[in-house]
């Protein structure tokens, strides 16, 4: 079996990579800062600091890939902690990089975000966009394949206490209220976690080496449809509340830089947004109307 390693594999997307690898048969390593409380029993677990630079270069010993989905991901958190930010998201990179090309790695995976096309998202967005460049630059003076996901908007089970979907499910159960910032024309291509970890193992093939790709859902919905949505499964006794849009988050498209152009990777089989939210109410402990 070909070894990968996962750093960041006991969390949100990680965790998901990391099953649908064991699941195709791959001998997965996940790496972290802490256990996996989903891990497999034919998975193996290392708990380490992403800045150990001989940790991380133990533990990719004779891995033929590895991902990449570590580090500072809250946009709100990144705004507060620049330092914290660019030190864990690309110097963590780079430390990860520079083992994989010393390794000769086949293929390093990057979950890099849809924010590298905006100007906004602060000092998470300033990371992706600067570990992007990073790898190309490997890429180019060392000969190391990746792939660079541009991920946008995932949803679904394990998702932290930051993701937007999870948040808006938390406050309609809890709170009986949902609060936005925005309008509710706000548009994204939410994807379910388990559609991206099924297309992160696709992207191992050869024809997506040293490829930059999005992963977004197949169909736009705005706010007010999601939140609606939500409310109408909840049986209409949410209450809706919009507030200021919050300055750091992009409205309609994310397209306002050109980085390097990406191709859309779409999964010919994808999640019903309807039934991932019924599937995380059912996880969040909702009681769900029953007509």
């Amino acid at each position: 079996m070909d070894k990968v390693v996962v750093f960041g594999g006991s969390g949100f997307i990680g965790s998901h990579v990391a099953d649908e690898l064991t699941l195709k048969g791959y001998d997965v390593v996940i790496f972290d800062k802490t256990p996996s409380p989903y891990l497999k029993k034919n998975q193996t677990m290392v708990t380490g600091n992403l800045m150990d630079r001989q940790r991380v270069k133990e533990v990719m010993k004779d891995a033929k890939y590895v991902y990449h989905f570590a580090g500072i991901a809250d946009i709100e958190e990144s705004t507060l902690t620049p330092w914290e930010t660019m030190n864990t998201n690309v110097m963590g990179t780079c430390i990860i990089l520079d083992a994989c090309a010393a390794l000769k790695t086949q293929r390093f995976v990057f979950a890099s975000s849809m924010y590298v096309y905006t100007g906004l998202g602060s000092f998470y967005r300033v990371s992706k966009q600067s570990c992007e460049k990073l790898i190309e630059e490997y890429g180019d003076v060392f000969g190391l394949g990746y792939t660079i996901l541009r991920i946008g908007t995932p949803y679904g089970p394990r998702a932290n206490n930051f993701n937007s979907i999870n948040k808006l499910l938390l406050q309609a159960l809890n709170k009986k209220k949902i609060t936005c910032h925005g309008t509710g024309d706000e548009i994204r291509e939410y994807i379910h976690v388990s559609d991206v970890a099924r297309e992160c193992v696709t992207i191992l093939d050869k024809a997506y080496n040293n490829k930059h790709i999005i992963m977004t859902g197949n169909y736009s919905f705005n706010l007010d449809m999601l939140t609606k949505m939500i409310k109408e499964i909840l049986g209409d006794t949410i209450e809706i509340e919009y507030l200021p849009r919050d300055g750091n988050h992009y409205h309609i498209t994310p397209y306002s830089y050109k980085p390097e152009k990406a191709i859309k990777l779409t999964p010919p089989q994808y999640h019903d947004l309807g039934q991932g939210l019924l599937e995380l109410l059912y996880e969040l402990g909702g009681k769900i109307k029953e007509e």
